[in-house]
């Protein structure tokens, strides 16, 4: 009898640590896991990124000028300012942050071609169009410098300074098919801008900008009008975008016999990406403006371009005319210009993109420099060297 209990209570035991045994570990796995712990809040440097370049040539005109410049009518040419001489062409270091939702990104540049998209002379003292002093010099070696905001709803905003939507080429050369410019980007259209704009993407191929700015070329406003811009990219195919710009208007009542009211350009660039290795491109351009008379004036031109590249090599070749009949891009009246370019590339170890180019320049006028006369020619040909290092 005694043994039959021990053997009860034996069993009675087992039994109920069993018991505590389960419910202990139901309650450790029910139990809710601690919360996690709050990630770091980031520092105001993560994010930021740097690139720049520094951009040399040497160019040689064969018309020998003994002002050593390469000159339209006395003006700069097409960015290879300087003629038989190893020159600094621009210097460029870029900061910046993608918006998420807030951004920004400030490019700082100098040398020639700073000066000259600024203030359309070397030196920078003055603005060449009213020969008085350029309030937009103090801004010259901010090439673009904006904040940016992305809001929830595709449309990002921004606010500062920044270059032009207009032309198929850029002001970096690097980012060009061809070292020099064209004479549609170096005359018809403007360099920069400063205001506000914004970008919405409808879809993945079609895009809208809208630009409110100062004016043509300025950051500090001149007048009591502004100026508004509008932009449509279409890409129906990835072998074939479409931009269409268009920009004004714009006036310059206090430049002489130069002035002008109402000015807009209406422009348009076309890729065709035939092949991974072949591609095509054309750019149009068709300005309108009242003169000082109050007449009507206009400017057009196009330009053709082709590329064949293969890594690490490229050629490509520019081919434009355009016509200029009341003097307003070169300011030279009825003077019918036209270029062709061909440039051969090569970049070494990824960063360092040299070129060697080919251009001939010709006029209906005798506006190009030949040793020591000013006037003298109605064509110029140029041979240039360049070597830009990318970081």
């Amino acid at each position: 009898m005694r043994s039959s209990v021990r053997s009860f209570m034996f069993l009675l035991f087992i039994v109920v640590m069993a018991a505590i045994s389960l419910s202990g570990t139901s309650m450790a796995q029910t139990a809710p896991a601690p919360a996690p712990a709050a990630p770091p809040e980031p520092k105001w440097y993560e994010g930021i990124k740097l690139s720049g370049f520094v951009d040399g040539y040497y160019s040689f005109n064969f018309n020998r000028p003994d002002s050593n410049t390469n000159t339209y009518n006395g003006g700069p040419s097409n960015f290879d300012f300087y003629h038989n001489s190893f020159s600094l062409s621009m210097a460029e270091l870029v900061i910046s942050k993608d918006p998420a939702p807030v951004g920004f990104r400030v490019d700082l540049d100098y040398g020639p071609t700073t000066d000259f998209v600024t203030c359309g002379a070397i030196n920078c003292d003055t603005k060449t169009a009213t020969g008085t002093p350029a309030p937009d010099s103090a801004y010259r070696n901010v090439q673009q410098a904006y904040v940016s905001y992305a809001t929830p709803f595709k449309l990002n905003v921004d606010f500062g300074k920044f270059v032009t939507h207009m032309g198929a080429e850029v002001i970096e050369s690097k980012d060009n098919w061809n070292y020099t410019r064209s004479l549609l980007f170096a005359y018809a259209i403007p360099y920069y801008g400063a205001g506000a704009r914004a970008n919405y993407a409808i879809s993945d191929s079609l895009f809208v900008n809208g630009y409110f700015l100062n004016g043509w070329n300025d950051v500090v406003e001149n007048n009591n009008m502004k100026t508004f811009g509008a932009e449509i990219g279409w890409t129906p195919t990835p072998k074939l975008p479409i931009v269409l710009n268009w920009i004004g208007p714009e006036e310059c009542t206090t430049c002489g016999a130069a002035s002008y009211t109402g000015k807009q350009v209406f422009d348009g660039i076309i890729t065709f990406n035939a092949t991974d290795s072949i591609s095509f491109m054309l750019n149009y351009d068709y300005g309108m403006l009242k003169d000082v008379n109050d007449d009507s004036q206009h400017y057009s031109g196009a330009a053709f371009y082709a590329r064949w590249k293969v890594d690490p090599y490229a050629v490509a070749v520019r081919y434009e005319k355009v016509i200029d009949n009341a003097g307003f891009m070169v300011g030279v009246p009825n003077d019918h210009l036209s270029e062709v370019t061909v440039t051969g590339e090569k970049t070494i170890s990824g960063n360092l993109l040299t070129r060697i180019e080919y251009r001939y320049d010709k006029a209906t006028k005798d506006i190009f420099e030949v040793q020591d006369v000013p006037l003298a020619k109605d064509h110029d040909n140029r041979l240039i060297l360049s070597a830009v290092y990318m970081f």
